[in-house]
C-alpha cells in the first residue's frame, strides 16, 4: 500500500524551501507626489557628472556614489553639487544589485527626490519611485521618464509640488 504525504509535511516541505532560498524580497509602497514630496527635504533638477561604486568600510556591501550638479529646484533649498548614495553597483569582478535602487548614468540629466539615510548622507526618496530622467519631446518640452513622474512634463511636476504645501 503506497502512502501519501500528509498535508503537514507537505507544509513543511515547502517551509523548508523558501527558508533557504537564495533570494530575498524587497517591498516598496506605492506613494504619490505629495507624499513623496513630504519625504524629501529637497526635488532638483540635474546633470549627473560622476558615477563611482565602492566598498563600504566594513567591506560587506557596494555603494555608488553619485554626484548631481544641480541645475534648477523645484522644491526645497539644496546646494549646486549633491552626492547621493545609492545602494549596490559593481567593483572589480563583484556585482550587487538591489531592486527598486534608482540607477545613474553619467550624463543623465534628471528629476530627483533627495532625502538622507540615517547617517546623513544624501539619498533618493522613495528609490526609484524618487527619480525620473529628462527627455525633450520633439518639440522641445522637458518630459519625465521612470519613477513616480513618468510621462509628465516637468513644469506639471512644478505646479503639483507648488500645490501640494509645504
Amino acid at each position: 500500500m503506497m502512502r501519501r504525504p500528509s498535508l503537514a509535511a507537505f507544509a513543511l516541505g515547502a517551509i523548508l524551501l523558501a527558508g533557504i532560498s537564495p533570494t530575498a524580497a524587497s517591498t516598496f509602497l506605492k506613494v504619490d507626489i505629495p507624499t513623496l514630496k513630504t519625504m524629501s527635504e529637497s526635488v532638483v533638477q540635474a546633470n549627473v557628472v560622476d558615477v563611482r561604486s565602492a566598498w563600504n568600510d566594513e567591506g560587506s556591501a557596494i555603494f555608488t556614489f553619485v554626484t548631481l550638479e544641480v541645475t534648477g529646484r523645484l522644491h526645497g533649498t539644496a546646494e549646486g553639487l549633491i552626492v547621493v548614495r545609492v545602494p549596490g553597483g559593481t567593483v572589480g569582478e563583484f556585482t550587487s544589485e538591489m531592486e527598486g535602487a534608482p540607477k545613474f548614468q553619467q550624463g543623465d540629466e534628471v528629476v530627483a527626490f533627495i532625502s538622507r539615510w540615517d547617517d546623513g548622507v544624501a539619498m533618493v526618496a522613495g528609490y526609484a519611485e524618487g527619480l525620473s530622467r529628462v527627455n525633450r519631446d520633439h518639440v522641445g518640452n522637458l518630459i519625465l521618464k521612470g519613477g513616480l513622474a513618468d510621462g509628465m512634463p516637468v513644469s506639471e511636476l512644478g505646479r503639483q509640488l507648488a500645490r501640494s504645501g509645504r
